[in-house]
This record gives C-alpha cells, structure tokens and sequence, in this order.
C-alpha cells in the first residue's frame, strides 16, 4: 500500500463514515471510473481505478481501518516514513500494553515468535446489488414480470475466478516469504518482545500468484451488464424491497454471489386510492338517483367493472363496501375490500318540465318555495 494517501478522500467519504456509506460509494465510483468507460483516457482510468479498489480493501476491513486511522499506513511502513508525535505515543502505548500481557502469554511465544499457523485463501461473497424499478397499476394487483437491466461483476471465465492467469500458479509471497505472518520485534526496558499478524499482501495465505489474471487483472471478477427476470408477487407496496438470491456481485477466492435487490415504485391508477390492500373508489351520481334508488357501475381493479346498487334515500358521501374486490395480500391468503363513497351532484338549472314537476312535489309535501 502506498504511504499517505487519504482513502476517505478517494471514495469521497468522511472519517466517521459507516460500512454502508463506504460500500456505496465504493460501487458509485467503480463504475463511474471503469477503465473500459473511459478509452479516451484509459491509463488515468485504471490509475483512479485501483486506488479506489486499494482503499476500499482498507476502508471495508475494520482491522485494516483500524490500523490506517491509526498510523496513516497498512503493512509495514515505507523506510522512507517519518512517524509523527502521534504514531510516536501510540507505539509506546502499545509497548505498555505488550508488557501487561506478559504474563498471561507463553514465555517462549513472547521472545521468540508464535508458531506460525497455516492459513488457506478466504472465500468472501460477494455484495448485494440494489436496483429500482417501475411497475404499472395492473401489475400491483395482478402480480407478474419485469425485465431488469444492471451492472454487476461476476466470476471471470478466464481464470475461473482465482484471479490467477492459468498456467502461472502461484509462488511464495515476497513479503512475509511463505510464512502468510509478518514478524514485529520490538526492544524495550521491559525486555524484547515479538509479535505476528497476518500477511496484509498475500492475505496470510503465504502465496500470491505468479501472474495475475490478464483478463480480470487479478480481481477474479469482470464487471458485465445483465438481462433478468424478476416476480412481482401481487399487492406489492411503493417502496418494496424483492430479494433474488445469487442476483448480486460474486465473491472473491469462489465466495458465493451477493443477492439482488428489486426497489418497487407503483404507477398508482388515477381513479382509486390505496390504503395496504383495500382501495377507494369515489362516484357522482344525480340527484333522481339518490332519491329514488339506482344501479351504478363500478370498475374493478383487475380490470371489468361490477354494478353496484344505491338504494331509495341515500344521502351524500355513503360510503359502501365492496368485500374482497381490493388487492391480494399473499400473506394473509385473502383480499383487501373496495370502498366506494357516494357524492350527489345538485343541478346549476334544470328546465320548464323539471321545475314544474319539481314545484309539484313541492305542493305535495306542503314545503313553502
């Protein structure tokens, strides 16, 4: 790793920033900074793009971080590293800190070294994938699919996603020389104490490969645009998170993939609102109609209609329930209901006949115009 580089400044991040902020913007800026996005000017591409790769491998490991917060560096540090009175201070606490664990380690541990434990490549899956999409009216109700186009990177073919190139195998990390730990002695008043960690170059493997992969350049992954199917179970909600297993980034060593995530956004139709699973339908009928009774038509949201009857006398803004014309809740195995407010519209004018008739009635119910 090379010294002093900011890493929260790469992925534009602040210090405080939470694995999920990191992880974001890592993902923004590996595809706006993908090499072959950028022939024009693909040399600075692949410089930008492996610093940012370089600090997400610091900032996405809390030990790494740790460390980088820590004294500005991961691994050893560079001969040329001047410590600053900061890294000065926490190297001595770190001494007292060896110096009260003395007596609860192995003597023989302390001065010459812990046995150094053999250590396989670690598998890590790889991230999930959150993708948006637009979904009609008709499908909320009825359920169905959608076509889903995102960029994701999956296992190179290349290398099988060792990130090895085939043929080179793999060789002693020059580093740590095959041990897979990098030894620290340190000479103090109290005595002199060694301690190991893993390999930050080779991972603690011990190997690394002879050549990297030409194809994926040692990641063994390829960033690829995909083409996919994904269910809309019916009564989705504005908001929904549908997961697809496998959907997402594959891993790394041959981790398993990430999952998809599908946002739903629901394209509402304008003549009903929605409350969970039941809907409300509002219907203007005239004045005759509320008097003396009616049949009206309502429409459904599968599509067709039903008619609804409006009894002698109903006054304005009943509201009438229709069971079970709402939308499918697939958890609960049922329905919701469709609610149907009534509004009466009074007439501005009306004509010679209809007033006449109108005054009659009026005579008749001895009502004082």
């Amino acid at each position: 790793m090379s010294p002093r580089k900011d890493y929260y400044e790469i992925l534009g991040v602040p210090r405080n920033a939470s694995q999920d902020e990191i992880k974001k913007a890592y993902r923004k800026l590996v595809k706006q900074w993908h090499p072959d996005l950028h022939p024009e000017n693909k040399e600075e591409a692949e410089r930008r793009f492996k610093e940012i790769q370089e600090a997400y491998e610091v900032l996405s490991d809390p030990e790494k971080r740790a460390m980088y917060d820590r004294f500005g560096y991961v691994g050893e540090p560079p001969p040329s590293y001047q410590y600053t009175p900061h890294e000065t201070r926490s190297i001595f606490e770190d001494i007292f800190k060896d110096f009260e664990e003395f007596f609860d380690r192995d003597i023989f541990d302390i001065f010459f070294g812990e046995r150094t434990k053999e250590r396989t490549r670690q598998a890590r899956r790889g991230e999930d994938v959150e993708i948006h999409v637009n979904v009609d009216f008709q499908t909320v109700v009825n359920g169905g699919e959608v076509i889903v186009e995102y960029e994701r990177y999956e296992r190179c073919d290349h290398c099988g996603g060792s990130g090895v190139e085939p043929g080179s195998g793999y060789m002693n990390c020059p580093r740590c020389h095959g041990t897979g730990v990098l030894r620290e002695e340190r000479r103090t008043v109290f005595g002199f104490f060694v301690s190991e960690r893993p390999c930050d170059y080779c991972g603690g493997t011990g190997k690394v490969p002879k050549e990297r992969c030409k194809v994926c350049k040692g990641s063994g992954r390829v960033l690829r645009r995909v083409r996919r199917v994904v269910k809309i179970p019916p009564g989705v909600e504005e908001g929904s998170r549908i997961r697809v297993p496998g959907g997402g980034n594959a891993g790394v060593e041959g981790g398993s993939y990430g999952d998809l995530y599908v946002i739903v956004h629901v394209k509402m139709d304008p003549r009903f609102k929605r409350s969970g699973n039941d809907l409300y339908y509002t219907v203007t009928i005239d004045y005759v109609q509320a008097i003396l009774g009616s049949m009206v038509e309502i429409p459904l949201p599968e599509g067709g209609s039903t008619m609804l009857k409006i009894p002698p006398g109903t006054q304005p803004d009943t509201i009438f329930r229709l069971k079970g014309k709402g939308i499918s809740d697939p958890s609960r195995g049922r329905k919701g209901d469709l609610y149907v407010t009534i509004k009466v519209e009074l007439p501005k004018s009306i004509s010679k006949e209809e007033k006449r008739l109108l005054e009659e009635i009026a005579r008749i119910k001895n009502l004082h115009l």
